[in-house]
């Protein structure tokens, strides 16, 4: 059962390109954003992460790549913590999410890390705290949760849920 999970929204993307947002593969990352992942990479380096999953598009591909250049953990890419699709509602990112974790609660994993987008680390934090998360004070940029390469730390309670913490968020 996992006890631990690191959420990291991916790193400052390129929102000036015309490549669609939503759809893959999505714009790759900014200069500001490698270097947000490398901060992002360093503040995990002695985090004791089991196995990290990645949302497959680029900027979350990228920001892992950057990551795992500084941290042993092994990376899968996974569909279920991609970015909302076109026309997806929050509803059915929260039931995608919530899949996953329980698929994820039935292996011997103890401490995880998602690397994944802002409508999932929302839809994390609401899951696994029983929307019971006071978000108040976290509105970041285009209304997400978390900064771009912002890591959340929840730990699981004895009741199952977890207490979560913005953990990390890079410098400017």
């Amino acid at each position: 059962m996992v006890q631990e999970i690191y959420v990291l929204r991916h790193a400052h993307p390129d929102r000036t390109t015309t490549i669609p947002y939503n759809v893959p593969p999505g714009p790759p990352l900014t200069t500001t954003g490698r270097a947000e992942a490398l901060q992002a990479a360093h503040w995990l380096r002695e985090k004791p992460i089991d196995v990290a999953y990645v949302s497959p598009f680029l900027r979350t591909r990228q920001t892992a790549a950057i990551v795992s250049e500084h941290i042993m953990v092994p990376f899968s890419y996974v569909e279920s913590i991609r970015e909302s699709a076109p026309g997806e509602q929050h509803p059915a990112v929260r039931t995608r999410i919530r899949e996953f974790l329980d698929l994820l609660d039935t292996r011997n994993l103890g401490r995880i890390m998602l690397v994944t987008h802002g409508c999932c680390v929302l839809a994390t934090l609401q899951v696994t705290s029983n929307d019971t998360i006071d978000l108040n004070g976290h509105r970041y940029d285009y209304g997400n949760h978390s900064p771009t390469a912002g890591i959340w730390h929840g730990v699981r309670r004895p009741d199952g849920m977890f207490d979560w913490q913005l953990a990390f968020k890079p410098t400017h």
